[in-house]
């Protein structure tokens, strides 16, 4: 299925406006800054698990915003030595590791078996946000640093891909579908075309806690 050469990043979705660069609006993890108290033993882990899976980041000071909060904050602009973010996001440490194995171990070998290409971009339409789900119960998972809404890829040999419904029986919809799956497996939110209405032009990947392990996987 044709793509466009180079698609734009898509702005923020008309329902959650990106907060001003500047200003009151801007999230305060947007500023790195020094760990505000002792780094804990599992926070130096994980910046260290980041180190050798070649996670390219930034640490951040914690983040505390209204009722919104991450421990231990990371800016990350790569998730290998080949993989960029496009913007760079910020996210809780742990959930970094996370999507970094994600990409090594369901997103490149898929690319390679349905598009015969390498993904050299990770394109992010939000990450951490400071708001509430939409149906307002209770904080979003991207108020934790814990969920990205991922749009699409770019890749090496072949124009990108934007994650929406693919063309039924197309290499696009045999990835997407492959990718979506699999993700399960590690995220234990994944939300995407065919789940909702919300979920059409993105792949929603989180990491919610609920009692025994259950897990959301549409």
């Amino acid at each position: 299925m044709a793509q466009p050469a180079a698609p734009p990043l898509p702005p923020p979705r008309p329902d959650l406006p990106a907060p001003p660069a500047d200003g009151p609006g801007a999230p305060k993890a947007a500023s790195a800054g020094p760990q505000t108290g002792p780094a804990t033993e599992a926070d130096t882990g994980c910046l260290e698990r980041l180190d050798k899976l070649g996670v390219r980041f930034e640490k951040l000071s914690p983040v505390q915003e209204k009722g919104c909060k991450i421990g231990n904050p990371v800016s990350v602009s790569a998730l290998s030595n080949t993989i960029e973010i496009a913007p760079a996001s910020v996210m809780e440490c742990s959930y970094a590791e996370n999507l970094a194995r994600w990409i090594a171990n369901v997103v490149v070998p898929r690319a390679s078996e349905h598009l015969q290409s390498a993904p050299t971009k990770l394109l992010i339409g939000t990450a951490y946000q400071c708001r509430d789900q939409r149906s307002g119960a209770k904080l979003s998972e991207h108020a934790f640093g814990n969920g990205v809404d991922v749009m699409g890829f770019e890749f090496d040999r072949r124009p990108p891909l934007r994650v929406k419904f693919q063309s039924e029986g197309s290499p696009e919809a045999a990835f997407q579908s492959a990718i979506q799956k699999e993700a399960c497996s590690i995220f234990t939110t994944v939300l995407g075309p065919g789940s909702d209405d919300d979920h059409g032009d993105h792949l929603h990947l989180d990491m919610r806690m609920r009692k025994g392990d259950y897990r959301i996987c549409q």
